[in-house]
């Protein structure tokens, strides 16, 4: 169990760091768009920016719980199996 415990972080971290890259770009994109084009961008609000955040945030952090959560329930219903006798 270790072993698939280690696995699974291990995926983890890999999903994380690449949900990570692809939401740094995805807003470094936005705000290059607004200086690169003034004219054309609105200037969004405080809390549509915080919304961006939170919504980045739990991307992540979704993407990160996934290989766990699938590994957790892969162990549970291969330890319900009991053997009858």
């Amino acid at each position: 169990m270790v072993a698939e415990k280690t696995s699974a972080f291990g995926e983890a971290w890999n999903a994380m760091a690449l949900q990570t890259m692809l939401a740094n770009q995805a807003l470094a994109a936005s705000w290059l768009r607004a200086l690169w084009v003034p004219s054309l961008a609105r200037r969004p609000s405080a809390a549509a920016v915080a919304a961006d955040l939170q919504h980045a945030a739990l991307g992540v952090l979704g993407k990160g719980m996934a290989p766990v959560h699938r590994k957790a329930v892969a162990n549970a219903k291969r330890l319900s199996r009991t053997k009858l006798r």
